[in-house]
């Protein structure tokens, strides 16, 4: 179902395939964030295209309130700025109202759950949304917004979210070149090609239009179906993503799974020959013919394989409901997969056809005679046979327990890492403009006379929350960098503990005077060799009286170790960007609850319906790590599934093992030997086996963690101790099974063992 559901991405759209988002390529890099104009240059340049939408995947969530049962009730929610032309691209299956409500400026478009959410059962088209800032970016000012349709929810596998949609307003950034903001998707005519759209705008547009662009400019049109696996995201806040070489990962787990499946399958009905084969020694002499005989066996290893599908259905109906499987980002509603299950069913039964075959010919395929003296069960070819079975899965086995590892040590790792701030003491709150703009200093007053409470200090963004942040371009002794850029409060380095390593610690006063501060990454002043006191250019610095470099601190890890960011500048006294997040440094020792509880007062006091949401950074870095903590848990447990069935076929081996050296071992018995030397004589092959497959195992392991690893910025040192664990699990669990199963043919009365055989 995960396969499918990262497979199927934008399967939900019939014209998915005629549908691409546009990038800006030049020499050195490339980017899908577009100016505005650009992209309506690119819409209506040519007649190939049919039509084309903006997206703004930077829409903030918005404070808004709906009233419902004669209250008024708060929420934070995206609301998306687009053309209303993204309908008649994107599959909206409309539940109430019109889909080209969107070409009336105050109307908006509603997802089903979010409609149930605000207004219950009732009808919402008609209802209004108060937007309590009143100023939506790239639309304008509206207090409200009229429901014009709700449209059925998407599923997950698609990059359109399930979020308020609204018409872009025609005054916001509609000339603004040098504002980089927007996703271009395009739908082509049927027939045409992307080159063609590519080859007729690249010759035909004058890219000097994009003043700030050096050397040489053109687009390219990836499919919206490809996007998925680009990962450009993959904290998931602006776009959906995944790993090729994960979903690729899990198809060989799942694979490697059923190999092991069938080879126990193979495995437990060889182990049952000695007790079967007389059975079917006599149905021959009665008259069975071989065909009959061996069909009935496969039909009976069939049927036992599909009864196994009907039970592993239950499991995960039940796992399901006791939400064990919410890792899994597919809908595993088993409705919602009607043709899989019934693929999967047959699959079931080619199993079983294919693990019953061996073992249906291997049973019939003796003389009565050696089948009396019961010696074919010692040849030497069963020993090979059964060897090279049993070695598959040990190997198959210790990749599994060492990749699991590193995924857990890799996952420690980057939760664990040195961020360069302060984690353990944060309480963030984001708080709307309307509220800050007219009540900060009785927010942070009312905050501070708590005893608990430090200090609070301010940001525009969510620092930590995700892999991408805002970024500009910055000009310093005439070369141009892109650098992302932080902008906050005076005191943000004290309460957040970040330690400046050249300059002086940001004043109040720099924050209310008229100079555009920066303070650079010790990296970034590397770099490009800045020095204390250098002179910046910033488009929109001219509204200061100077833009400088007072300082640098240390490199700080705000986005996941997936990257690491070395460009990065603080800036105090932005005057263009509104710090509506808070940071609240609490004192250790704080009762966090009790903490938690002051400040939901503090925002209730100054607006009652504001729905506040408190974060601490272990949530936080909860969902940055989303991604890797699934796969943990999916390869967790397939690995478990893999070293459980692992333990079957051992199980199953030593079994047959001892029903063929019954005889033996009671010989040895009376001949002198003791349960310790029986057991020794059992567990040595498994022994041997054992270490042979760790010698295969190691290096097909740690190629694979190497590989994954190279995902990540910051990893994990490859520990020896891990591939030593690895053994040390599969020899004890092994010898563990051997004994306990090989205890009873060992200590049985010696002189039945002889009289029996």
């Amino acid at each position: 179902m995960q396969i499918r559901f990262e497979s199927g991405f934008e399967s939900c759209h019939p014209n998915a395939s005629r549908i691409y988002r546009v990038e800006l390529v030049t020499d050195n890099w490339s980017t899908p964030i577009l100016v505005r104009p650009f992209v309506y240059s690119i819409i209506h340049a040519s007649p190939l295209i049919e039509t084309g939408t903006i997206l703004n995947p930077y829409s903030p969530n918005m404070y808004i309130t709906v009233d419902a049962d004669n209250k008024e009730t708060g929420f934070k929610e995206q609301i998306m700025t687009c053309y209303p032309e993204i309908t008649d691209m994107f599959n909206f299956q409309m539940v109430e109202g019109n889909k080209n409500c969107l070409k009336e400026n105050n109307q908006l478009l509603l997802p089903e759950s979010l409609a149930r959410k605000f207004f219950g059962k009732e009808p919402a088209v008609g209802k209004q949304i108060n937007i309590k800032d009143g100023n939506i970016w790239t639309k304008g000012e509206y207090k409200y917004l009229v429901v014009g349709g709700v449209y059925k929810d998407f599923p997950g596998n698609t990059q359109l979210n399930n979020t308020i949609y609204t018409a872009m307003g025609d005054d916001r950034t509609k000339d603004d070149w040098n504002s980089s903001n927007y996703y271009c998707y395009v739908m082509l005519k049927p027939g045409v090609t992307p080159r063609q759209v590519e080859e007729n705008f690249n010759s035909s547009f004058d890219f000097k239009q994009l003043n700030w662009l050096e050397g040489n400019a053109s687009i390219t049109l990836k499919s919206i179906s490809s996007l998925y696996y680009l990962n450009e995201s993959p904290d998931g806040q602006i776009m959906k993503g995944g790993d090729r070489q994960t979903t690729y990962l899990l198809i060989g787990i799942a694979f490697l799974v059923i190999v092991i499946a069938c080879i126990n399958f193979t495995n437990i009905y060889l182990a049952l020959v000695p007790i079967r084969i007389r059975s079917i020694n006599t149905q021959k002499v009665l008259g069975n013919s071989n065909s009959h005989l061996r069909l009935t066996l496969v039909a009976e290893a069939m049927l036992t394989a599909f009864l196994a599908y009907l039970l592993s259905l239950a499991i995960v109906f039940n796992l399901q409901e006791f939400h064990m499987l919410d890792f899994v980002k597919a809908d595993i509603r088993f409705s919602s997969h009607v043709p899989l299950l019934i693929e999967v069913g047959m699959l079931s039964l080619l199993v079983g056809m294919i693990a019953g075959s061996y073992p249906s010919f291997y049973a019939t395929s003796f003389a009565p005679a050696l089948v009396l003296k019961g010696s074919f069960g010692l040849s030497h070819a069963g020993r090979k046979l059964r060897a090279v079975l049993i070695s598959i899965q040990f190997i198959i086995s210790m990749i599994l327990i060492i990749c699991t590892s590193f995924v857990y040590l890799q996952n420690h790792y980057m939760r664990h890492t040195n961020h360069g701030f302060d984690t353990d003491q944060i309480a963030v709150v984001e708080l709307e403009y309307s509220l800050l703009s007219k009540h900060k200093d009785a927010y942070v007053e009312q905050l501070k006379s708590y005893p608990e409470i430090e200090d609070v200090c301010f940001s525009s963004q969510i620092m930590g929350e995700r892999d991408g942040y805002m970024t500009w371009s910055l000009g310093y002794k005439e070369q141009r960098y892109t650098v992302e850029a932080y902008p906050v409060s005076w005191n943000f380095f004290k309460v957040m503990g970040i330690k400046v390593v050249e300059g002086n610690m940001p004043t109040e006063a720099d924050e209310k005077g008229n100079d555009l501060i920066f303070y650079g990454f010790k990296s970034l002043q590397e770099a490009i060799h800045a020095e204390t006191g250098d002179q910046v250019e910033r488009t929109f610095s001219k509204s200061y009286d100077r833009a400088y470099f007072a300082g640098f601190t240390e490199n700080v890890q705000f986005s996941s170790a997936r990257l690491k960011k070395e460009a990065a500048v603080f800036v105090i006294n932005d005057k263009h960007n509104y710090k509506g997040v808070s940071y609240i440094r609490l004192k250790k020792g704080a009762d966090f609850g009790q903490a938690v509880k002051h400040i939901q007062q503090v925002v209730a006091n100054i607006d009652p319906s504001y729905p506040t949401d408190i974060k601490f950074y272990d949530k936080i870095f909860d969902h940055l790590y989303q991604q890797e903590e699934n796969m943990k848990q999916m390869i967790t447990l397939f690995s478990a599934l893999a070293i459980l069935l692992s333990l079957v076929g051992v199980f199953s081996l030593v079994m047959f093992e001892a029903a063929y050296r019954r005889k033996e071992i009671g010989i040895r018995r009376v001949m002198g030997s003791s349960i310790q030397e029986i057991l020794m004589l059992l567990s040595k092959t498994y022994i041997y086996i054992i270490l042979a497959c760790f010698v295969i195992a190691v290096p097909i392991a740690y190629y694979g963690v190497s590989k994954w690893l190279e995902n990540f910025a910051v990893k994990t040192p490859i520990y020896l101790w891990v591939y030593l664990a690895a053994l040390a699990i599969v020899l004890l669990v092994t010898l563990a099974t051997v004994v306990f199963q090989s205890w009873r043919a060992a200590t049985c009365n010696p002189v039945d063992s002889i009289r029996n055989e």
